[in-house]
């Protein structure tokens, strides 16, 4: 009996390691699938927070479509699950309840799309729409904030950082609505000193403007766990869409001016139709590229930067997801056959609101006063550079000295300090760079990069601008 005891057990012995090693493999398998739907969960199994920070850097209702595109990322973020307290909104907020908005308190990004600017966040607004709070904000230096929510990117070593930003800019630079420019070289020092704050375990940057490629290109280290695509290549405009002339899709009758950047909405629109869980950041590059270069027969090149390592990462990792968004019913196959060089929006809209005012109107004069007017800006512009540079460069160099690229690798100059400087000094005598000018700033870097002096470039902006 106890024999057939012991045969009956040890019998089973084999069935009992065969059963624990198969529970164990299990576990192990189990763990795997799970770390792929929790990325960022840390050794002890803590999940990291998602952070969004939106920018739209402009104001005035002809740059309608900037804080348009902010309200729409804004309701992805929100789509996918990310809480407000962890999404920073820069607006300006002067375009909802604009006198000139067909639609009081509806901000849209499609022609036929539904309202994006409900629940926005007002975290800064107006004059506190600033570089020094953005960089506060990135930071997560509550301190160095004026006005505003005081909410900050308060991130965590296992945590991922979203931030997209929308607006006019050139070599170098990208405006805000309110006071200085934000420089690249001290753009990318604040995300170098927050990456070493071990504050971010990714972070992720899309970048809407003209010449956006020149904000990290030769400057923004592969090492630190940024990954970044940019509208435009560091030397070309990036574009307005769903613009009024569209023969396929303008706005809505009443609206004069776009509603949409190319980049952008074709980024949104992606995220809105498509399964975030299974969609990659080099995905929606790809698609996004693809259709921003082809757009209506031109386009910009978008360009990717920075640590390409974890492109094949989820959006969802950044974005969220919680299912297809509601707006996404109202995009189609068809593609707007009519875009505008960001530069030439403001014309685009002065010609337009032009032609609808009635004839012999106050408003039809004043338009044509304001059309006017930008015109010779620009030509006062462009004479007063060409000058400057005939002075320093002579006339037989300057066009071509003026001009000239850098090769693709290289950060647009060596001397950020001297960069910086040499805008100054233009504004001090010439009057402040206007969004058209902006695309001048790369003569600064040139000058740099050329050993111009600082005296020089002083008294050759003081005579051209007497």
């Amino acid at each position: 009996m106890q024999a057939r005891m012991y045969h009956k057990i040890t019998g089973l012995v084999p069935l009992l390691i065969a059963s624990l090693w198969l529970s164990s493999t299990i576990t192990m398998l189990d763990c795997r699938v799970t770390n792929l739907f929790h990325p960022l969960s840390n050794e002890d199994g803590e999940e990291g927070k998602k952070w969004a920070v939106l920018v739209a850097g402009s104001k005035g209702y002809f740059n309608y479509r900037h804080q348009a595109d902010i309200c729409h990322a804004y309701q992805i973020m929100k789509n996918g699950g990310l809480k407000d307290e962890n999404i920073i909104v820069f607006m300006y907020d002067d375009i909802a309840n604009n006198e000139l908005n067909p639609r009081p308190g509806v901000i849209i990004n499609h022609p036929n799309g539904s309202d994006v600017y409900k629940g926005v966040p007002k975290d800064y607004t107006g004059n506190y729409t600033t570089a020094e709070n953005l960089y506060a904000v990135i930071s997560g230096n509550r301190s160095a904030i004026t006005g505003g929510s005081g909410k900050v990117v308060d991130s965590g070593p296992n945590d991922t950082i979203f931030i997209f930003y929308a607006d006019h800019g050139g070599p170098g630079i990208v405006s805000m609505p309110v006071g200085d420019d934000v420089v690249a070289y001290d753009f990318i020092d604040v995300l170098k000193r927050k990456h070493a704050a071990n504050a971010y375990k990714k972070m992720v940057i899309y970048l809407e403007a003209c010449e956006s490629g020149s904000m990290f290109e030769g400057i923004l280290p592969e090492n630190i766990n940024i990954y970044v695509t940019t509208a435009s290549n560091a030397n070309e405009s990036s574009w307005g869409c769903y613009c009024p002339g569209d023969p396929t899709y303008p706005p809505p009758p009443q609206f004069l001016t776009c509603l949409g950047d190319s980049y952008s909405v074709l980024w949104m629109e992606d995220s809105d139709e498509s399964d975030r869980t299974k969609e990659t950041l080099q995905q929606q590059y790809e698609t996004v590229r693809e259709k921003t270069l082809s757009w209506a027969g031109k386009g910009s090149h978008v360009m990717q930067y920075g640590n390409k390592n974890f492109t094949n990462d989820y959006l969802v990792t950044y974005i969220g997801a919680t299912g297809v968004s509601e707006t996404s019913n109202a995009y189609s196959s068809s593609i707007p056959t009519l875009l505008v060089n960001q530069r030439d929006a403001l014309l685009l809209y002065l010609t337009h609101k032009l032609e609808n005012a009635p004839d012999g109107s106050s408003e039809k004069v004043e338009a044509q006063k304001m059309l006017v007017n930008e015109i010779a800006e620009r030509e006062h512009v462009d004479n007063v550079v060409k000058k400057i540079g005939d002075l320093l460069f002579g006339e037989d160099n300057s066009a071509t000295l003026m001009a000239s690229f850098r090769p693709s690798g290289q950060p647009l100059v060596d001397d950020w300090d001297c960069f910086k400087n040499y805008i100054k000094i233009y504004e001090r005598y010439c009057g402040t760079l206007s969004t058209y000018g902006k695309k001048y700033t790369r003569v600064f870097a040139n000058m740099c990069n050329a050993g111009i002096s600082e005296d020089k470039m002083v008294a050759a902006s003081s005579q051209a601008c007497p």
